[in-house]
């Protein structure tokens, strides 16, 4: 118990004599995130989404929607069936082409995932058969909290 006391104490004495240069630090690296649009670390408090376009050959266009663990516990992810995600692709006109869970059917089954401290959880998104023009794409989780993302982009 004294060993946890003297910690606790160590780390107080250690923050309260480099508070304001902390603070300014922690602005710093804020902005340096939001420039280079991505985090290195672990920001309390969030599970972060992402949705890049990672490649486009002819037609078809290939994404990669991510979900990174950036809190310092584990957090579950609840699945209400073995729909894991969904997507509207629209036009450059805001109408909706494709919806992934369309003609699709799920099987009712619960699952839960965990996801650890900075872990990732992915999914690699093909579209084809795509004609020349612009679109956009919304991506979400099949869960309660979505998520969601919107990338627009361009097939020539």
């Amino acid at each position: 118990m004294l060993k946890y006391v003297m910690i606790g104490t160590m780390v107080l004495l250690t923050l309260a004599g480099c508070g304001e240069e902390n603070s300014l630090m922690t602005t710093n690296n804020k902005s340096s995130e939001e420039v280079s649009g991505g985090s290195s670390g672990i920001v309390a408090g969030s599970l972060e989404p992402t949705l890049t376009l990672q490649d486009i050959q002819h037609d078809t266009a290939t994404f990669l929607y991510r979900l990174q663990n950036q809190t310092e516990q584990v957090q579950t992810i609840h699945f209400p069936s073995s729909q894991k995600y969904d997507y509207v692709l629209s036009d450059d006109k805001g109408e909706a082409l494709k919806t992934y869970s369309a003609n699709k059917s799920f099987v009712k089954e619960k699952e839960n995932v965990e996801l650890k401290q900075a872990e990732v959880l992915e999914y690699t998104i093909m579209i084809e058969d795509l004609a020349p023009g612009n679109y956009t794409l919304e991506m979400w989780l099949a869960t309660d909290e979505q998520y969601k993302q919107t990338i627009e982009f361009s097939i020539k």
